[in-house]
């Protein structure tokens, strides 16, 4: 006698596999019932969104990772003095 054990941990498999042993053993018993495979599939689905923070959330995360003024101002195409405004500190007027 043959018997196909199928389950997994959260479908009780340790149950299942552990009333298979005994069914083995003793052949007048009944066989164990499977779980269907709709029971251990399971389908997770998720969409990214990326969300575009506001220029001073840019500002101050890109000064904290090491970049000058310059480079900030370059790369969200601001001015130096709009950047040094995000920073908390006054634009150097020239005179």
């Amino acid at each position: 006698m043959t018997t196909a054990i199928v389950g997994t941990a959260a479908s009780g498999g340790a149950a299942v596999a552990a009333a298979a042993v005994q069914a083995q053993a003793k052949p007048a018993a009944p066989a164990a019932t499977t779980t269907t495979a709709a029971e251990d599939s399971v389908t997770i689905s998720a969409t990214a969104r990326e969300v575009e923070q506001p220029t001073a959330v840019q500002v101050r995360l890109l000064r904290n990772e090491g970049q000058s003024v310059p480079q900030i101002a370059k790369q969200l195409e601001i001015t130096q003095g709009a950047v040094q405004s995000y920073l908390g500190k006054p634009a150097a007027t020239s005179k």
